[in-house]
């Protein structure tokens, strides 16, 4: 379980400290806040603290834990300069050239600092096995599957890691017997919503329904493609209890009935043992979780919330506040746009009233 992350002097962030939900946790906040970098921060150390880990149990040969780190960093966040040390990762509002990035997870602590033109670790190699941990992108991937892992391989492509780990996961066969009923068990709330099975030839995926019959992903609706890609990933195994969710914008092109499915779809995951990290825009997706925390309702007692507002100050670094539904947040650009449209409607029909009134006189 991710417990806490601490950003120093990275990208947009002089000092923060994230203190994680063991259930869902929500990032908020403006664009260009760095609440993407935050999650990629915590997946790229994590998955290469299990990568390194995984390597070691196998005795197989490989990179030190260091190089390890800082290519997986350097990937996930594509930034340049990656193995001798990142300039593009150290903030541009601070003082020195000096950036440090800790993870704490199921106690272990993990860290890595970057200092001009060198890296170094800052705390212990990882002593039990970290977590699974899956990231999926704003962008959708399931379209994206047909020949991505080789090009990825053989060319330069403007992808991040993180699309390549996810599309790579999504490529493993099906669970059976004891793990694949577990999976079942995982994905049988779902299914009463979303009507769809989702199958694989070759590295091609299909949407399958009475309705519409075998439909091939790049024909499919994109918000069915989201869904389609978290049935994948249970049904696989690659997500599963004690794994950690994190998902970029999963409200993306998701038709707004069904954000409430998703909303008690990541309450039911986080309930079942399974930590959830997401950056949202959406009014719908954050309001209905807030409320659920509010009104403590069975399904958020049991998964646990956080909310986390990211703000830029006046030095333009980025502080984050905290708590367990948006009444305790000060500072909600969602809601305060929500209140500057509910204004400006109030205005318009203020003149129209007026105008009304002065063509009677």
């Amino acid at each position: 379980m991710l417990e806490e992350l601490t950003l120093q002097n990275f990208t947009v962030f002089k000092d923060a400290k994230i203190e994680f939900s063991p259930g869902v946790n929500v990032f908020i906040g403006a664009n260009a806040t760095g609440k993407t970098h935050a999650m990629k921060a915590a997946y790229a150390v994590l998955h290469a603290a299990r990568t390194y880990k995984e390597r070691s149990w196998r005795n197989e040969s490989g990179f030190g834990f260091l190089i390890t780190l800082v290519l997986k960093v350097s990937g996930v966040l594509l930034a340049e300069r990656a193995r001798s040390g990142n300039s593009r990762l150290v903030s541009r509002h601070g003082e020195t050239n000096k950036t440090n990035v800790g993870l704490k997870v199921n106690g272990d602590k993990l860290g890595l600092e970057i200092i001009g033109e060198g890296s170094k670790i800052e705390e212990a190699q990882p002593g039990c096995m970290p977590p699974p941990c899956l990231f999926i992108p704003a962008r959708e991937v399931l379209s994206m599957s047909p020949g991505f892992l080789q090009a990825y391989k053989n060319r330069e492509l403007a992808f991040d890691e993180t699309y390549y780990d996810v599309i790579f996961a999504l490529s493993a066969g099906l669970l059976r017997g004891p793990a694949g009923e577990e999976a079942d068990a995982l994905l049988k709330p779902l299914r009463e919503h979303i009507k769809f099975k989702v199958t694989q030839e070759n590295d091609s995926f299909y949407l399958e329904s009475d309705e519409d019959g075998k439909v091939e992903a790049q024909l499919a609706a994109e918000g069915h493609r989201k869904f389609a890609t978290l049935i994948r990933l249970i049904a696989n195994g690659s997500l599963k209890k004690g794994g950690i969710l994190s998902w970029d914008e999963p409200e993306a092109n998701l038709n707004p009935r069904l954000t409430k499915v998703l909303a008690d779809y990541l309450l039911f995951l986080a309930g079942e043992g399974i930590q959830v990290v997401l950056a949202t825009h959406d009014f719908l997706l954050t309001n209905e979780l807030s409320m659920q925390a509010e009104y403590k309702t069975d399904a958020a007692k049991k998964a646990g919330l956080r909310f986390f507002s990211l703000t830029r100050g006046d030095d333009h670094s980025v502080s984050v506040q905290h708590g367990d539904s948006l009444v305790d947040i000060d500072d909600n650009p969602i809601m305060d746009e929500a209140a500057a449209l509910y204004n400006r409607e109030r205005a318009l029909l203020m003149r129209r009233d007026q105008q009304a009134v002065q063509r009677e006189a």
